[in-house]
């Protein structure tokens, strides 16, 4: 079938040549990842699909692509469809809409939008003198499977797993999608060509800065000019980005093929809306915690609404390496932006996420440091995953974390918790303890402990420096994997099938930061979540942090210790 999609732009700015010189402006912009714009119907009347132009036929019976009637899981939609017969773009609907939220959001150009885009009272409509274009992939681009896995029922609270959701989106996830974006003045309207450059300076700098489609702020949509004279997105007022540069090595993160390892925006946006709501469950109660990280980070249910946190996910050239010796282990390298207030962004975000990279990792396996794991039946895995975040401070390369000293620890997370008190008073109410993983004063324990004596992560060359089982492991990891915690749902957690996981509640970071007493050139970060537990009792955790504490060498760093 013959691809038409970019035809019709082609077509009525050649005609706008010649009848309206100056009314037609278009440019070239590149989705960086996946995006979910507009909406198309699926057969099933429940999954989510982006908008698309049909480019064949549904198939029928029970082979693969056959035409589903009945809801499908995302691993049968995997095998049986894992594209659609839908050719994906952009409305052009999606992208005056994204130019009308950025221009509301400035006073000094909002009235002139309403002017030149229209608007609507309660009684009325006054259509603007613009004209926004479907935007079409310069090839043809089917829309593909996708997923959609929240897991903070399961990884903060312990409970059931949810079920995987399909959605299908225009973008694999992997390439690039050039796409001509486009607008043309309304002759009728007595539009100006200087109206038309106007608009589409505003096209320009509302895309860049937010991307297009829905799930934005997750590091959907994301876009980029090609045209090297486009002006640099102004931030909104009073927002402010931070740029962090990060390193992963990992046992694998995976998106709708657990056999394909990909890092996905929403590995890093799980992250931090995980360990923000760790933090809040310590000041405030469950419902007010859940609350608070809606108006951050969003939330769909039960009533939908647009957090005030964005973040965007940029590639390196380094993208998934394959370690060349066996156990193998990939790494991903690149920058995490993340936009928020200034005053959310320096004193709520960014605090949370120094405490989330020095306790564990990104992804699969984030709790534990990556290391060589021996199963049962003798076989080698590499588990874990170790992550290196860094940031400029006045032109210099810094690491991004907390010092290992435990007033260190206490000042940063005290001025949190006084940010967070001034920002939402009447719900700041703090030393809660639920049964939760919830990381505050009375809610946790963070220990320093000694080993490996060497890092066995060769971080320059991407692969392992040795392959001992045992040398890859330090004190924490080593308890943890004693007899008496190993596989216990109450502390060392079991990644058994059949919806019968558990988390473990205990993370453990390895740093490369010697034991000048210990003569090591590693330590491992242990932070014990009590949930609900108090030291000195008789329950497993309380008895895996009197263990902890004993370690040689353990120095107590933040929470709660032995009486």
């Amino acid at each position: 079938m013959m691809y038409s999609g970019t035809r019709l732009v082609d077509l009525l700015e050649k005609q706008d040549q010649t009848r309206h010189p100056g009314l037609f402006k278009s440019g070239k912009f590149t989705i960086q990842w996946r995006a979910k714009v507009g909406s198309f119907p699926h057969p099933d009347v429940e999954t989510i699909v982006s908008a698309g132009e049909p480019c064949g036929s549904w198939k029928t019976g029970q082979g693969a692509g056959w035409r589903p009637e009945n809801k499908r899981n995302v691993g049968e939609n995997l095998q049986q469809l894992d594209e659609l017969p839908l050719n994906g773009y952009i409305p052009g609907s999606c992208i005056r809409g994204i130019v009308r939220e950025w221009a509301k959001k400035r006073p000094e150009i909002k009235p002139r939008m309403l002017e030149l885009l229209g608007y609507q009272t309660n009684d009325k409509i006054y259509s603007g003198k613009i004209e926004f274009l479907d935007a079409w992939p310069e090839q043809p681009e089917p829309l593909t499977l996708d997923i959609v896995n929240p897991q903070e029922t399961f990884q903060v609270f312990h409970q059931d797993q949810s079920t995987p959701l399909s959605l299908y989106t225009l973008g694999d996830g992997e390439k690039p999608i050039p796409v001509r974006v486009a607008i043309r003045g309304i002759p009728s309207k007595k539009v100006t060509p200087e109206e038309v450059d106007e608009v589409w300076g505003w096209v320009q700098q509302a895309l860049t800065l937010y991307g297009v489609g829905s799930r934005t702020a997750s590091g959907y949509g994301a876009m980029r000019s090609r045209d090297q004279d486009a002006p640099k997105p102004d931030p909104d007022p009073n927002c402010k980005t931070k740029v962090l540069t990060f390193q992963l090595y990992s046992q694998g993160c995976y998106g709708v093929d657990p056999e394909e390892p990909v890092l996905r925006p929403s590995h890093w946006r799980g992250w931090l809306r995980s360990w923000m709501l760790r933090f809040l469950l310590g000041v405030m109660s469950q419902e007010d915690a859940k609350k608070t990280l809606g108006e951050l980070l969003g939330v769909l249910e039960p009533t939908g609404q647009k957090g005030c946190v964005r973040i965007e996910l940029i590639k390196s050239k380094t993208w998934g390496k394959k370690s060349t010796k066996d156990p193998y282990f990939y790494t991903w390298k690149g920058q995490l932006k993340v936009t928020a207030p200034q005053e959310i962004l320096n004193h709520i975000i960014l605090p949370v996420l120094k405490f989330g990279a020095m306790v564990g990792g990104v992804g699969r396996g984030w709790r534990r440091p990556l290391h060589i794991f021996r199963t049962d039946k003798g076989y080698e895995a590499a588990r874990g995953s170790h992550v290196v975040l860094t940031h400029k401070v006045k032109g210099e390369t810094k690491g991004f974390g907390i010092a290992l000293k435990p007033e260190q620890w206490v000042s940063v997370y005290q001025k949190w918790s006084e940010a967070v008190q001034q920002q939402w008073a009447e719900r700041f109410r703090p030393n809660q303890n639920p049964e939760a993983e919830v990381f505050s004063p009375r809610s946790c324990a963070v220990y320093l402990v000694p080993e490996p004596v060497e890092d066995p992560v060769n971080q320059a060359e991407m692969n392992w420096e040795f392959t001992n089982p045992q040398e890859t492991r330090g004190e924490g990891v080593n308890l943890i994997y004693q007899p008496t915690y190993k596989r216990k749902s109450d502390v060392g957690g079991n990644a058994a099938g059949g919806g019968n996981s558990h988390c473990s509640w205990v993370s453990i970071k390895r740093v490369t930061i010697p034991n000048r007493e210990a003569e090591t050139d590693c330590q491992e970060v242990v932070c014990l979540f009590m949930g609900g537990q108090t030291p000195n009792t008789g329950h497993l955790r309380s008895q895996f942090l009197t263990d902890l504490a004993r370690i040689d060498g353990a120095v107590h760093l933040f929470g709660v210790r032995p009486r």
